[in-house]
């Protein structure tokens, strides 16, 4: 169980309804319902079917206009796309680095990778480049900056370990005296009544959360005193080396910031303002190793980690489109050459690759209308004429 459905377990006193939990749990609606119907299945919590089926009813009905409006058929995104960066968006505020990323604590280093690339095909805002999708740019800048903030801090083994130690030493979230429960019978009748949380309820936020857990854990003074002292240092240090464009070194003192005092803002702030620079130049660093690698198949791993930093560029897909072939790996040249081609269509180039790659997967179809898509663009381009006889020959 993790520290959300923790919470979620000990709101859940006798008296609250189904409808209030959806609210309070700090997870997902769809979420908390899992959860809760796991458990009764399991037998560990006992409910009204009556008084369910009511509290699913009443809060269909209220978030539904909510969500059409969210949703946007019209946008060059898919609308079950757009649903799953509705509830991606939904869970940051309360998930930890690990829960963003998906993986487990003591996760191996290329776990964490492998979770990090797989959201960045979904959830980097380069991606969307050139697209009309409204107001889910704004979403996916947030989301993806909160994923590459999580992969940063839990890829180096340092930053990684102090923020596993910390999460042992913090104790679990809990009802303290004071914050809302609905313990008392008279309140709990009139609650069960309504469809959301009693009125002057507001979920903390995760800041909130951190914040109270370090006032419950009861750091001395002096420890906290000093791992103050040291975040300021480390976060003068990151700036300074922004300020000389050192970005590699600025990322690293800006993480150790991060460990020391993650509850100030302001250094999380800074350092996903240079993790753009960060990326461009270890984009840079793996096209610089793939160039001089001996082995293709070492090659194409460098690029296919390039790409994850550079999503939007159609001619670093179209490159390893052509790597992977040669190297018989048709499905990823085949998912190369189409990335290529949804990012920048009008460039021949880019058709010939997905024309290639379609022939010798025995696609000629395929093969034919990419073919014929790169001849509008280019009659004259050597290469399209050079296919176009191959294509003639069978």
């Amino acid at each position: 169980m993790n520290p959300t459905e923790g919470f979620l377990l000990s709101r859940i006193d006798g008296h609250t309804p189904w409808a209030v939990l959806r609210q309070i749990g700090g997870l997902l609606p769809e979420e908390v319902d899992l959860a809760l119907e796991s458990w009764v299945k399991a037998g560990l919590v006992l409910l009204d079917a009556g008084e369910v089926r009511e509290a699913h009813e009443a809060h269909e009905a209220r978030e539904a206009p909510r969500d059409r409006d969210a949703i946007d058929p019209s946008l060059d995104l898919d609308v079950a796309l757009q649903r799953q960066i509705l509830a991606f968006e939904a869970r940051l505020a309360q998930a930890t680095y690990h829960e963003i990323l998906g993986v487990e604590r003591g996760s191996e280093p290329r776990q964490i990778k492998r979770a990090y690339f797989q959201l960045s095909k979904q959830f980097h805002p380069d991606r969307y480049f050139r697209r009309n999708i409204g107001d889910h740019a704004l979403r996916l800048d947030r989301i993806f900056k909160h994923v590459a903030l999580a992969y940063e801090l839990l890829s180096d083994p340092t930053t990684r370990c102090e923020i596993e130690r910390a999460m042992e030493d913090a104790p679990p979230l809990a009802p303290e005296a004071g914050e809302y429960r609905v313990a008392d019978a008279g309140r709990s009748e009139r609650i069960a009544d309504a469809a959301g949380p009693p009125r002057g309820y507001r979920t903390p936020s995760r800041m909130e959360n951190l914040e109270r857990l370090r006032s419950r854990f009861k750091i001395p003074k002096k420890v906290l005193a000093e791992r103050r002292f040291k975040a300021r240092q480390f976060h003068q240090a990151a700036r300074a080396a922004a300020h000389q464009k050192s970005w590699l070194e600025a990322a690293a003192s800006a993480r150790l910031a991060i460990v020391f005092d993650p509850w100030n803002p302001e250094y999380k702030q800074h350092f996903a303002s240079i993790q753009a620079d960060v990326h461009a130049v270890r984009a840079a660093e793996l096209l610089e190793q793939a160039d001089g690698a001996d082995a293709k198949t070492d090659a194409l791993k460098l690029l296919e980690e390039a790409i994850h930093y550079r999503p939007a560029d159609a001619a670093l897909h179209a490159r390893a489109a052509a790597l992977a072939l040669e190297t018989g790996d048709l499905e990823r040249a085949h998912e190369f050459a189409e990335s290529a081609c949804e990012l920048e269509p009008a460039v021949a180039g880019n058709q010939l690759a997905l024309c290639r790659v379609a022939r010798r997967r025995g696609d000629m179809k395929g093969a034919r209308d990419a073919l014929a898509e790169a001849a509008k663009l280019s009659p004259a381009d050597p290469d399209v004429l050079a296919e176009q006889k191959l294509s003639r020959r069978g």
